[in-house]
């Protein structure tokens, strides 16, 4: 069997689909990796033929634009940017698409999978790394910047709120689809928001502790578990001496493709100074960082989180799924400054779970932080933290998963499983 990956963003979008890929190729089907041109690297390390779906100067296009990480420009900018590549995109993957024994595993974002599923009926599998991306009047998934129902708002409410949701994405989208769509003999579509998942398969990599099942997600809905794998085998030398040796440890990350955190960084080394605790900051753009960094402070181009958090008295992070879960895992306290996208929803769900909390926009200086974090470091709350990390448990989600696209293949049963 021939599987496709395909995804786009930053490494928490793209590693959980190299993670399935690994479990794959280990199961002896050929894999093929198609995504932003960055990654073709890791894809011949894994033994994986690969397509490039963007270059590097396009992906840098994206991420060096500050409005990506608006609450709500982002919608805006990064459906504009990527429905630029559509038609291109289409003609990538159906090349692809000539074995009769190949299937595709999307993200829901990359919409020329779910085309080729259309038109040409290959079998598609959606992943989605978190709830945040399935809509859902019966738990709406929170999105900063916007009014945000709750669970005891009247359904009627909660059902008109989302068909406007529906609206502006398909005044975002559709003008963009559609002359695609109509090149290929396919009809004008709607409610963008659900259409991009695959009738056949969607599988969820969280457990249902994190997000219960909601009866009007997708019916071929399936839930995993939280990806573990992030590529990387232990710390460094130096990351591990920093971390043994000293005053406590806070881990501070914004994501791998963040360029615009200047002010939040700077924000966070001085609620640690305030603290007298240490802090390593991650990112793969130092331009971020103040120079010189002080003494207490130390910067690391990345550091495989599920070896670093173990060894940190709190992170503080944007709230990515692919870093919520590794310190949900990890039994660390954390706290989220939300840009964009999924990250308050995320945000929310760590506070409910009593093992972190989060800050808004106007409160992300020194004071409001070193407060946050200093109500989090206590006995109790690495209680609570512990009692949730001992809900992850043994088992593999991406092996898991690995068996449900085996399945899927071979036409076996996809009902829902939670």
């Amino acid at each position: 069997m021939r599987v496709v990956l395909v995804s786009v963003g930053s490494d928490g979008d793209i590693l959980p689909f190299v993670g399935l890929g690994a479990r794959l190729r280990a199961r002896g089907h050929q894999v093929t990796l198609a995504t932003n041109e960055g990654f073709h690297r890791v894809a011949s390390e894994h033994e994986f033929e690969f397509c490039s779906l963007f270059s590097k100067a396009e992906t840098d296009e994206l991420f060096a634009n500050p409005k990506l990480w608006h609450p709500l420009q982002s919608a805006w900018v990064s459906s504009a940017w990527g429905c630029r590549f559509l038609r291109r995109q289409y003609d990538l993957l159906g090349s692809l698409a000539q074995e009769k024994e190949t299937v595709f595993i999307a993200n829901p974002a990359v919409f020329a999978a779910r085309l080729l599923q259309e038109k040409l009926s290959k079998r598609l599998a959606s992943m989605v790394i978190g709830p945040w991306f399935i809509p859902s009047a019966c738990e709406p998934p929170i999105v900063r910047g916007l009014l945000n129902l709750s669970g005891r708002t009247p359904l009627p409410i909660r059902k008109l709120y989302w068909n406007l949701l529906h609206a502006v994405g398909d005044h975002l989208v559709a003008r963009h689809l559609d002359p695609v769509r109509s090149e290929l003999g396919l009809a004008p579509i709607r409610r963008i928001f659900q259409w991009w998942f695959s009738p056949d398969l969607v599988i969820g990599l969280f457990p249902d502790w994190y997000a219960p099942w909601q009866p009007d997600w997708p019916s071929k809905t399936r839930l995993a578990g939280f990806s573990m794998f992030n590529g990387g085998d232990g710390l460094s030398a130096e990351v591990l001496e920093f971390c043994r040796h000293g005053t406590p440890v806070i881990a501070i990350t914004f994501g791998t493709e963040m360029w615009h955190a200047a002010e939040v960084f700077r924000a966070t080394l001085e609620a640690c100074q305030k603290l007298g605790v240490r802090a390593l900051l991650l990112t793969r753009h130092p331009h971020q960082l103040p120079s010189p960094l002080p003494s207490f402070g130390r910067h690391c181009d990345f550091a495989p989180f599920q070896h670093l958090f173990p060894h940190c008295a709190a992170v503080v992070h944007h709230g990515g799924m692919g870093t919520t879960a590794r310190a949900l895992a990890a039994g660390v306290p954390q706290l989220i400054l939300p840009f964009a996208f999924d990250q308050l929803d995320n945000a929310a769900r760590v506070k409910r779970l009593g093992v972190g909390n989060w800050l808004n926009g106007k409160q992300r200086t020194g004071t409001p932080i070193a407060a946050a974090l200093g109500q989090l470091m206590t006995p109790e709350t690495r209680t609570q933290c512990g009692a949730v990390a001992a809900r992850f448990g043994k088992t593999d989600s991406l092996e898991i998963a690995a068996a449900w696209v085996e399945e899927f293949a071979h036409g076996a049963s996809t009902s829902a499983v939670t």
